[in-house]
């Protein structure tokens, strides 16, 4: 903005001068290229743009269905684990309130102990699985992610489109500039 600012005053400054010029010499005012400086430089076509919706590239991604299989797979035994844990602390949690009137000090000390590790091992189960989980889920989703850039830019290469938005962040586009279907195809195609 400063440089075309620059231009512009430098601009009406040589056409000040050259009226200037002429009005002192009696002659007619040479004609003055008002236009900035800057205007020489640009791109004379609008650039072109292309819009993408990440979700359903994702969604119909055959690779993401494999990856997500494949975490599922992974994680199940550990779900398993945590659901039996589960069905204890309740089934326990349940005596206790059910039998604790009629329990001796002993059981219920005993029963109440086992209740606290069972809550304490859940808690520790719950956090490693989420974070392993998390860790597993941003690895596959970066390679996925990075797949989805390769073909969008090559997408992008064979349309000759300069620049992509994806579709949650613009708030009106047309069905001309989505691209979203022929990135679909190129990945299908892909794998």
């Amino acid at each position: 903005m400063k440089k075309l600012t620059i231009a512009l005053m430098a601009t009406l400054a040589m056409g000040l001068a050259a009226t200037t010029f002429a009005a002192d010499n009696k002659a007619a005012p040479a004609p003055v290229n008002t236009a900035p400086a800057a205007a020489a430089n640009t791109v004379t076509s609008a650039p072109r743009i292309g819009v993408i919706e990440l979700g359903e590239v994702l969604k119909a991604d055959p690779q993401m269905q494999a990856l997500k299989k494949q975490l599922e797979a992974q994680f199940k035994p550990r779900m398993d684990k945590m659901t039996a844990l589960q069905a204890s602390l309740k089934s326990d949690s349940d005596k206790m309130s059910r039998d604790a009137s009629v329990m001796s000090a002993a059981d219920k000390t005993a029963l109440n102990d086992k209740i606290g590790r069972e809550q304490r091992d859940l808690t520790r189960m719950q956090q490693d699985y989420f974070q392993d989980a998390k860790t597993a889920q941003n690895e596959a989703m970066s390679k996925v992610l990075k797949r989805v850039d390769d073909v969008v830019a090559k997408v992008a290469k064979q349309q000759n489109l300069d620049l992509i938005f994806q579709r949650e962040n613009v708030a009106y586009h047309s069905a001309r500039v989505d691209i979203t279907k022929a990135v679909i195809a190129q990945m299908k195609s892909a794998s």
